[in-house]
């Protein structure tokens, strides 16, 4: 809507326009509604366990120099139910 649409506008109108504008987007939180009915950025956004933006995450930083350096190589697919030759060192 542009200012020429809001000068058409007579003053019931645009007091509906002004109210309808102030009132706060309905959600799970602010009414009756169902959460599933949420926008998806919402839910989203609040699931329990995540952490809230901007908050810097604690983890273990890696070692520049370790004592030991362990290769795990699978012996067979839980997938497709098979045996997995072993890899060579040259691959």
């Amino acid at each position: 809507m542009n200012r020429d649409d809001l000068n058409r506008l007579n003053k019931e109108e645009l007091i509906e326009l002004v109210l309808r504008l102030q009132r706060p987007d309905k959600t799970s939180r602010t009414s009756s509604k169902p959460p599933s009915t949420d926008r998806k950025e919402r839910r989203e956004n609040s699931k329990p366990g995540d952490a809230k933006p901007g908050h810097e995450g604690h983890s273990r930083k890696l070692c520049d120099s370790p004592d030991a350096v362990e290769d795990h190589e699978p012996t067979h697919c839980l997938i497709a139910i098979c045996h997995l030759a072993p890899m060579t060192s040259g691959s």
